[in-house]
């Protein structure tokens, strides 16, 4: 006879699994990125750390954000991340633009290479217009 606490165990069990699976197959940020544009030859660093913070250098401005990653991909295999500016430099950027407002939030979404260790970076859910390809710092 097949009792509730029976029930409980494998649910738990198979819920827990099923969680380290996912786990499992979701890329991981943490690491150190980079990047050089090719249209002016400026390099960017990305620092993503497994607190949810990311340090970015991009031409003479610096940034901290905080960033949320979501669990799955969406259909077309890019991962949906949230970020928000808790500190800016000011100056001018790669992008050749000088921005300083601190509490500004955005989405990006990034599509990661087969190993896993590049990664470009993009607008939107569907736009072409994306940078990279980054590259992991393997030091």
């Amino acid at each position: 006879m097949i009792t509730s606490k029976w029930i409980s165990a494998a649910a738990a069990l198979l819920g827990s699994f099923a969680c380290s699976q996912a786990a499992a197959r979701q890329p991981s940020l943490a690491g150190s990125w980079e990047w050089t544009r090719p249209s002016n030859g400026c390099a960017e660093q990305y620092v993503f750390r497994d607190d949810r913070t990311v340090s970015i250098k991009s031409g003479d401005e610096r940034l901290e954000r905080t960033f949320l990653m979501a669990w799955a991909s969406q259909p077309n295999g890019r991962y949906k991340v949230t970020m928000t500016t808790v500190s800016d430099s000011g100056g001018r950027g790669c992008s050749e633009t000088v921005e300083s407002n601190p509490a500004r939030s955005s989405t990006i979404y990034i599509l990661f290479g087969n190993s896993g260790d590049s990664m470009i970076v993009c607008p939107s859910e569907t736009s072409a217009d994306c940078i990279g390809p980054l590259t992991r710092n393997k030091q």
